[in-house]
């Protein structure tokens, strides 16, 4: 399968923007994330088979991670929160970084309905 060029791929800076938001979701305690979820949300994403396997990943990230910190905040109180949203924090940063990567590189994610990689 021969390389695209990544100037190629429908929509590319709306992605990588997208990754942006998740990645800072730890560092903003989640308000790039809630950022995040408003730009994928109720979205029909690209056509480009590339572009919309890059989207969906995104899409079930965001939407996993929200029902996850919900979560881990009303756990909170019975001392099974922090842990949570500290495996949440580093799932969010692979799933960010993962996706940056396979999508510096013009590849596509294989399963983005995937709950790991």
């Amino acid at each position: 399968m021969a390389r695209r060029k990544t100037a190629s791929i429908e929509g590319i800076m709306g992605l990588y923007s997208v990754y942006a938001l998740i990645l800072f979701s730890v560092p903003t305690l989640g308000v790039s994330a809630a950022i995040g979820l408003l730009a994928v949300f109720g979205r029909e994403g690209p056509s480009d088979p590339v572009a919309r396997s890059h989207f969906i990943y995104q899409q079930r990230t965001l939407y996993a991670a929200a029902i996850t910190a919900l979560l881990g905040v009303i756990l909170i109180v019975i001392g099974l929160g922090v842990f949570v949203l500290f495996v949440l924090a580093v799932w969010t940063l692979a799933r960010g970084a993962w996706g940056v990567w396979r999508l510096k590189a013009d590849r596509p994610i294989d399963n983005p309905r995937h709950w790991l990689f």
